[in-house]
């Protein structure tokens, strides 16, 4: 009899601690639901094509042309994928506040979450880089967004960088600047030279928060979307946008260090607000697996790279543009497969110059 009452106690026990887990699980996912409807979810037929454009630099001028009969583009007709490794397109759009129409893409990343080795990976793509869009002309990748949406982004980054992405998420300025006040600000280093610009320019709003100085300093949003706009300043040794590209890594640093040291509460409060930035082609079932592989792994490093890799690329003009042109698009396309699904990284320095460990 005291043991079938042992046994009966035990039972109760854990069909309470059953019972508390399936709630709980019920709860992320009603939550998850939540958000999902709070975002911009949109389809490819719901995007409008706008015309071609083509930027005409007074700077190309300088530089050796390349005939657009001489450039030889990847034929692969498959994009590398794998189980273990989830790709996400993340961009920036810039448009402006007095500009109804859609800009170019100010920043353009991939973020790749390796579930093998618990590290969430970077991949800045220079806006710069000449690549054959899909179904248009031959332009920079940033013009892609411009003239066909998201949807012609990513077809355009499969086509160039053999690489499979599982969906994309597009990021205006607005709601940057309230990313980043909702987190309470984030902590940058800035030279002098970048304090200065930024002090004297229009890349701030805010007259008030022209206020910066040398050193690492906490920036709000309009200060920090000022910081990733900044292109003809050096960032230590990086010029152009080479520099600007780094800040934005930077920046996805100071955030994700951000967010690591935010309380669960706060999070969960200011999460519905910010989502209604948040432009995206994932389902919600995507979004709940997603999330689950992200908490699941905890990532508690970033690793960055960028596209075109150093010695892979040149400078020149083609049709009156100023860009950067992959003269070997094969061995960019293997660096960035190895950093991306690659089980350990490439050696920071010597073979992976374009690798910074954060």
């Amino acid at each position: 009899m005291r043991e079938h009452k042992k046994i009966t106690r035990l039972s109760k026990i854990l069909i309470g601690f059953v019972a508390v887990i399936v709630a709980i699980l019920l709860a992320v996912l009603l939550y998850v639901n939540f958000l999902y409807g709070k975002m911009n979810v949109e389809s490819p037929d719901m995007v409008i094509e706008q015309e071609e454009t083509f930027e005409q630099e007074e700077n190309a001028k300088s530089l050796t042309e390349t005939k657009v009969e001489d450039i030889t583009w990847n034929d692969s007709k498959t994009a590398k994928k794998s189980a273990e490794v989830v790709n996400i397109l993340l961009a920036g759009e810039e448009a402006m506040h007095d500009d109804p129409g859609r800009g170019r893409t100010d920043s353009i990343m991939i973020v790749s979450l390796n579930k093998e080795d618990s590290v969430l990976r970077l991949t800045s793509i220079m806006r710069d880089t000449y690549v054959k869009i899909p179904g248009h002309s031959d332009n920079k990748i940033n013009a892609a967004y411009g003239i066909g949406g998201m949807p012609l982004l990513l077809e355009t980054i499969e086509t160039n960088l053999d690489i499979k992405l599982d969906g994309y998420i597009l990021i205006g300025f607005d709601g940057f600047e309230q990313l980043v006040d909702y987190l309470g600000g984030i902590d940058i280093t800035l030279s002098s030279k970048e304090a200065q610009y930024l002090n004297t320019t229009d890349y701030i709003d805010n007259y008030y928060n022209k206020r910066l100085t040398a050193g690492t300093i906490t920036l709000n949003g309009d200060q920090a979307l000022g910081y990733a706009r900044v292109r003809y300043v050096s960032h230590g040794a990086l010029v152009g946008d080479f520099g600007r590209t780094k800040r934005h890594r930077d920046i996805m640093q100071a955030i994700f260090d951000k967010f690591r040291e935010e309380s669960l509460t706060h999070l969960l409060t200011v999460m519905p607000d910010l989502m209604t930035f948040v432009t995206t082609n994932l389902t919600r079932t995507t979004c709940v697996s997603f999330l689950t592989d992200f908490v699941s792994v905890a990532p508690n490093e970033i690793e960055t790279f960028r596209v075109p890799i150093d010695g892979a690329y040149k400078m020149t003009r083609v049709n009156g543009m100023s860009v950067l042109l992959p003269d070997d698009l094969k061995t960019n396309i293997m660096a960035l497969h190895q950093f991306v699904f690659g089980k350990t990284t490439l050696a920071k320095g010597k073979n992976n110059p374009n690798m910074m460990v954060q």
